[in-house]
């Protein structure tokens, strides 16, 4: 029997001690003690608990949040992290090498498994790598709060045949897919608070909600107070709408049928669109037609979809996506401040986009003389606007700039999130044009499950995300790298062979040849030379 294979059946003595990357504050200095990972002793699982081998755990972007705010973050609910540090790393594939009492009849030793990261418990948020301390590490312990949480088990089983960085790649890209996946309500709340803001026709309107809350247009004897599920304004003015926004609920809806009645702006709070599912839906004369125009949540079929700021990781599993589904866009452009990420891009995707039928076109500011130039190139490729613009800088001004790229009736998804009270000025022609925002945060446990049924079926490959690879020791360097951009896709770290440098792909089989020969096209990283790996260091 091979290495490799006594280390997928996890038959081998434990340890008697192991190493994570313990954060004790914010500030990336605060990531391990003195630039190192911490050693623990690695008990036998309690009674409620299983312990894990961490087998390959993706850098996140997230991270660097915790990492930035330290005990400020808000999923970690003001834990005093210098008291009581936890472990980064959430888009973690494992292995169950010890089971505690009271999980003897519900696991296995050598069953493999992904964390759904999302954990709730008794109606409370436990994330994995946040407040249960993550993948970051040799091994990891999990309790009753995701093994038998508010939605059951939060451990989904991966395949034995299935790539270790296939299945932590899984976690991000469930965050990809949940971004199309937002089939959100259409109509007024049933039971919920609603306002209805007509100088004319309140009598029908009345008639048709008849618990409404129905103003004039001056909104004369309006509670100031008072905030809503859903709020409806025809023929909305700027003024109207800058006034109520902020008194929607969250997962509220803000109704805009017919055409404005002003030119103007109004500001609104990005981040609400991102976080709070806040939205605002127009594109037709009354709500019927309002809910058929904002239907769809989907890239358009044959359609043309604008990736703005999509060279980093999870800007390319979008590019990939929208390459590789069925019936997917027509034409695929992609914007870049850094020229080199959107050439990656090009070497990575272009024969697949070829073979899909798809145009691909990548875009940076350094190929014209201006931004004007650039805008009239984007706007060239799709004379009718984009059907679909992704948002991919948590940058909120960038939003009233991705509205003028976009087509009536257009998905303007906002997927990089920027903070509450984010605010930008919307012109209100475009959201009476039928110009949904949508956004979405984190994923849910049915995506990730969708995910790695496309993984396992041989119909997405997570690992063509994969830009740089490395051991333990080096996670705070891969951290680093991610707060910079240095690689143009994700970093995937190998706990188990702590001394392994960090690489990219592109690095791979000079610094390690037993692995040549096993990368894919344009080095790109593959099970097989994973396995080769694992069998060399394990």
């Amino acid at each position: 029997m091979s290495t490799l294979d006594h280390y997928r059946k996890a038959d081998a003595p434990l340890p008697a001690s192991y190493d994570a990357w313990e954060i004790y504050g914010a500030g990336l200095e605060n990531v391990g003690k003195d630039g190192k990972p911490v050693t623990r002793e690695l008990r036998p699982p309690k009674d409620n608990e299983i312990l894990l081998r961490v087998d390959a755990l993706g850098l996140c972007q997230s991270d660097i949040k915790i990492i930035n705010q330290g005990s400020k973050h808000a999923r970690l609910r003001g834990r005093d992290l210098s008291k009581e540090p936890t472990v980064l790393g959430h888009e973690c594939a494992a292995t169950v090498v010890q089971i505690g009492a009271q999980w003897k009849d519900k696991f296995k030793v050598g069953e493999r498994y992904i964390v759904q990261a999302d954990i709730y418990y008794k109606g409370l948020g436990f994330a994995f790598g946040y407040l249960i301390p993550g993948g970051l590490g040799q091994y990891c312990y999990l309790d009753e709060r995701a093994l038998d949480g508010d939605e059951g088990c939060y451990l989904l089983p991966v395949r034995p045949e299935t790539g270790y960085s296939q299945a932590a790649l899984s976690e991000p890209w469930a965050c990809v897919e949940m971004s199309y996946n937002l089939k959100e309500r259409m109509s007024p709340l049933e039971g919920g608070t609603l306002l209805i803001v007509a100088d004319s026709g309140t009598e029908k309107c009345g008639e048709r909600f008849p618990h409404a809350v129905i103003v004039p247009r001056s909104l004369a004897g309006l509670d100031e107070k008072a905030e809503w599920d859903d709020i409806i304004i025809p023929n909305p003015s700027p003024e109207l709408v800058n006034t109520l926004a902020p008194r929607i609920k969250a997962n509220g809806v803000m109704y805009l049928p017919g055409a404005p009645s002003a030119d103007g702006t109004a500001s609104l709070d990005i981040g609400r669109v991102h976080y709070q599912g806040v939205r605002y839906y127009g594109g037709g004369g009354d709500l019927a037609s309002i809910q058929e125009t904002n239907s769809r949540y989907d890239l358009l079929p044959g359609g043309s979809a604008l990736f703005l700021g999509a060279g980093g990781p999870m800007g390319q599993m979008h590019v990939q996506r929208a390459i590789e589904i069925q019936h997917g866009p027509g034409l695929v452009a992609v914007t870049d401040l850094d020229r080199g990420r959107l050439d990656h891009i090009e070497r990575r995707f272009g024969d697949l986009a070829k073979q899909r039928g798809v145009k691909l076109v990548t875009l940076a500011p350094s190929q014209f003389a201006s931004q004007e130039a650039m805008d009239a190139h984007i706007h060239s490729l799709a004379p009718g606007g984009y059907s679909d613009v992704i948002v991919m800088a948590p940058v909120a001004r960038l939003v009233p700039a991705a509205m003028e790229y976009a087509a009536d009736k257009a998905l303007l998804n906002i997927f990089s999130g920027v903070g509450l009270g984010s605010c930008a000025d919307i012109a209100i022609k475009h959201l009476c044009r039928g110009i949904k925002m949508i956004g979405s945060s984190g994923s849910r446990i049915s995506d990730l499950r969708k995910v790695l049924s496309m993984v396992e079926s041989g119909e997405l490959n997570t690992n063509l995300s994969v830009a740089a690879i490395g051991g333990l020791n080096c996670a705070r360097e891969g951290l680093e790298g991610v707060n910079v951009a240095r690689y143009p896709g994700k970093t995937v770290i190998y706990p188990q062979i702590p001394d392994l440098p960090l690489m990219s792909v592109e690095e791979v089989e000079e610094k390690v040849p037993e692995l040549k020969g096993k990368l894919g096209p344009q080095a790109a990283w593959t099970k097989e030379a994973e396995e080769a790996l694992l069998e060399k260091y394990v």
